[in-house]
């Protein structure tokens, strides 16, 4: 870190050097102020009042365009991404924003209202375009296997936008704000000099002007860049602070315990069932590209324990996701009651830990009890991107079994773990089953999997 200000304190001293070289070369004050004589100028304007009122004034308007059109244009995309019409209706305007001449817009508005709101509506002009279409990006990048994981655990729409939604679009807000700051700066002071608005630095920067006060102009010059860097560093720290991750759930975590539903929805056709009522497939038909990938009909008791074995390919995944309701049947009716599952990815949320991560699913019980049988104590306080790759497989597997459901989907859920992690796993799914109904998909071998019964894909390519 000392390192790193060494040389950014050489580097500006050099270009300090190059431009008293060049107001030696010119040698006209007039037209080209030394750095001695500019920073004269910023000592003597620096202890009068209206100095400090023409940078608070600036400063405010400036800041205040800059707030308003960051609120304005994160809530309209966000809008946009939920309803794409949106979007479309918003598309002319902030193309318009984008293309239209800052000078152009500072000359109407200046016949509209006055000085007044001038230099508000123009950093909205500048600010709003890129924060939008930033925001906008960021959430159609959203991770759609964690949107997945979301509907089939439940996670609540507040922790769904915070935990998911948020990471997608956070790195492209901080960016977009960064940029956007420099150019309302830039913009803002522009208008200022146009419509001298009183009380402001475009005003005292105007005078200077016409004074022939270069020294003047350019101390004004070095408190634009000041401001506009400190305000960048602040805004962005405390948007930081406020974005950031929460503190880990504390090991002592309240129990919560189960609901007892009803009535469970899943599958094509907003079909119901009982809890403990079997899961019954009646015609049910996917294809993808004119590709028929399922057809099905079958029924498996409550309570039991199935293997759907099948080659790569065949459909297995598409099987579990019409059971877990994330896609939709072609043709057919699926009762099944609810559900909660293993993908074959992780699909955990990366920057929680493994608490957090089950905290999120809606998992139920002594949760850091459950974690510590089957994971060493140091994920307490790890983010679940940071654990190993069987780490995470084994939490993936832990949220499934945690999260009150009645029918456990299993898409080859040993992937990745050792001889010795996945018998232990086996064991630990059979002793917490609690009576549920259990699917897994996989290709193990027959002796691995002779205490299941076994069940087969049919599907129409093969027949």
């Amino acid at each position: 870190m000392k390192d790193k200000w060494i040389k950014k304190t050489v580097i500006l001293l050099f270009w300090i050097l190059l431009w008293q070289l060049a107001a030696l070369l010119v040698s006209n004050p007039i037209y080209f102020a030394s750095p001695v004589e500019t920073l004269r100028e910023l000592a003597v304007q620096g202890v009068t009042a209206a100095f400090w009122q023409g940078v608070a004034g600036s400063l405010f308007r400036i800041a205040g365009g800059f707030f308003i059109a960051s609120v304005a244009a994160f809530l309209l995309a966000f809008a946009a991404y939920l309803i794409p019409l949106t979007d479309d209706i918003l598309r002319p305007f902030v193309m318009f924003l984008k293309s239209v001449p800052v000078a152009a817009v500072v000359v109407i508005l200046l016949i509209w209202w006055g000085s007044e709101h001038l230099v508000l509506c123009i950093s909205f002009m500048v600010v709003f375009p890129n924060i939008y279409e930033n925001v906008l990006t960021g959430l159609k990048k959203t991770d759609p296997r964690l949107l997945e994981m979301a509907k089939v655990f439940g996670i609540r729409p507040g922790a769904e936008f915070f935990w998911i939604y948020r990471e997608a679009y956070r790195p492209y807000l901080l960016s977009a704000m960064s940029v956007s700051l420099g150019m309302a700066f830039k913009s803002g002071i522009a208008a200022e000099v146009i419509g001298l608005p009183a009380g402001s630095i475009g005003e005292r920067l105007y005078r200077d002007k016409i004074y022939l006060n270069t020294a003047g102009v350019f101390a004004w010059i070095i408190v634009i860049l000041l401001i506009s860097f400190v305000t960048e560093r602040i805004i962005i720290s405390v948007f930081r602070m406020l974005s950031g991750i929460p503190s880990s759930c504390p090991k002592e975590i309240h129990i919560r315990p189960a609901k007892k539903d009803t009535a469970y929805r899943s599958g094509e056709g907003d079909a119901k069932c009982d809890p403990g009522a079997d899961i019954v497939v009646e015609g049910l038909k996917k294809a993808y590209h004119d590709r028929i990938v399922v057809d099905s009909s079958f029924r498996l008791k409550a309570g039991g324990m199935y293997y759907l074995n099948a080659p790569s390919g065949s459909g297995k995944t598409t099987l579990l996701r019409l059971l877990a309701g994330i896609e939709k049947a072609d043709e057919g009716k699926i009762n099944c009651g609810k559900v909660s599952m293993v993908f074959q990815e992780d699909r955990l949320v990366e920057n929680a830990n493994a608490l957090r991560n089950l905290e999120l699913a809606g998992c139920v019980g002594d949760l850091a009890k459950e974690i510590g049988k089957v994971l060493p104590e140091t994920v307490f306080d790890t983010p679940a991107g940071k654990l190993s790759g069987g780490e995470k497989r084994r939490l993936s597997i832990l949220r499934a079994m945690l999260h009150p459901s009645e029918v456990l989907l299993m898409d080859e859920p040993f992937a990745g773990l050792d001889d010795d992690t996945k018998q232990r796993m086996k064991e630990y799914i059979k002793n917490n089953r609690n009576g549920r109904t259990i699917l897994i998909a996989g290709h193990d071998p027959v002796e691995e999997t002779n205490d299941m019964e076994r069940v087969e894909l049919i599907n129409a390519d093969s027949l």
